[in-house]
């Protein structure tokens, strides 16, 4: 057990180095399987602002809770075939997330029904790469949620992820062909190219690309991404644009990761978005302290502008089982009004957050 144990905490503060390859192509298949998975996560929350306090009890603060089934058939000559479906889950009151069925605000869709919202794929896949059909993460969103600590979760999730304003696609796209780069086979480079579709009969709302290039070896790592949404322009929508980059040391002892993102949205009076993230994942035996600076600023009227510090610590009951709390503190700035946890919060003004849950894997 204390050996199991001994790897997660390596597996985990490679958090950065390993996850900086996540979005690269599965390559060569070998062998047939169908795995169930999932997490199960439940925190007690609590957010205090200017105006008004909040408790609570959320899900997924440490990692989303979700239930899977994902498989891979091998055809033959390092060729195979494979499937992912995914669907989120609110454990605090037993219901499904929501999805979203043209990247569009139209094709919103309510939490109660179990979806497969969080990916939904067939694959086909060999030493060349992956071709990859349906929905899934954007590409962009990857140096996002890769050079976040908190992996875009919680009280502590970074303010580039938690108030960016990209819309729909700023996490996955549905109606996706996209391609992968083989994961063993460039020396250490990976990238992905993704073309999806709003479906509509007339018009291009929904439809976009997006692209990553990266290479990552044992100790550092780096990757650019850009994508493209396109809107009708009105002046309060238009072409989504978002562009960053990430990178990550491994030094041992923390792995140090940061990354730069840059937003905009092409309404008819252009809103532009800038914010960056500073952060590291600190192995203490079996167990990991987090720790995470953030920011993130737009040219809207009262230049509001947000910082956010993040600390957290996770104790690993077992490879599987994990106690975890975090404490978040944001400065707001102009007409900024950021509050934490479902807080409420004046323009200008602080606010405070943790998170004390329970995770468990399976």
């Amino acid at each position: 057990m204390k050996k199991c144990l001994m790897a997660l905490a390596v597996l985990g503060c490679a958090g950065g180095a390993g996850a900086q390859v996540a979005g690269t192509g599965a390559g060569e298949v070998t062998s047939s399987s169908v795995t169930l998975f999932g997490v199960v996560d439940l925190a007690v929350a609590y957010g205090h602002g200017s105006e008004n306090n909040l408790s609570r009890l959320v899900s997924g603060a440490n990692t989303v809770s979700r239930l899977g089934f994902r498989g891979v058939e091998d055809l033959g000559g390092g060729l195979g075939a494979g499937f992912w479906l995914e669907s989120g889950l609110n454990v605090d009151d037993g219901t499904g997330s929501g999805s979203n069925t043209n990247n569009q605000p139209s094709g919103a869709t309510s939490s109660g029904a179990l979806t497969f919202g969080r990916r939904a794929t067939a694959s086909l896949m060999g030493t060349w790469g992956e071709i990859r059909l349906g929905r899934d993460y954007v590409a962009t969103f990857r140096n996002r949620d890769q050079t976040d600590p908190f992996t875009t979760n919680g009280v502590g999730a970074s303010l580039p992820y938690a108030i960016s304003i990209i819309g729909v696609t700023e996490t996955r796209a549905s109606n996706m062909i996209g391609y992968f780069l083989p994961a063993a086979a460039l020396g250490g480079f990976f990238g992905e190219a993704q073309y999806y579709m709003g479906e509509n009969t007339s018009g291009s709302d929904g439809n976009g690309w997006q692209a990553r290039l990266g290479y990552a070896n044992k100790v550092w790592g780096v990757a650019g991404a850009y994508g493209l949404t396109k809107y009708a322009q009105t002046a309060t929508t238009g072409d989504n644009k978002a562009w960053n980059i990430g990178g990550h040391w491994n030094f041992g002892w923390a792995n140090l990761m940061a990354g730069w993102f840059e937003d905009e949205v092409e309404r008819t009076s252009t809103l532009k978005g800038t914010g960056y993230i500073l952060g590291a994942v600190i192995p203490i035996r079996v167990d990991q302290l987090k720790i995470s600076y953030s920011s993130y600023k737009t040219d809207d009227v009262g230049d509001p502008r947000t910082q956010k510090l993040a600390v957290g610590y996770v104790y690993n009951l077992s490879k599987r089982t994990a106690a975890y709390g975090t404490y978040a503190h944001v400065q707001n700035h102009g007409s900024a009004a950021v509050g934490l946890n479902g807080s409420l919060t004046g323009p200008g003004k602080n606010s405070d957050g943790f998170d004390l849950g329970l995770k468990h894997s399976f």
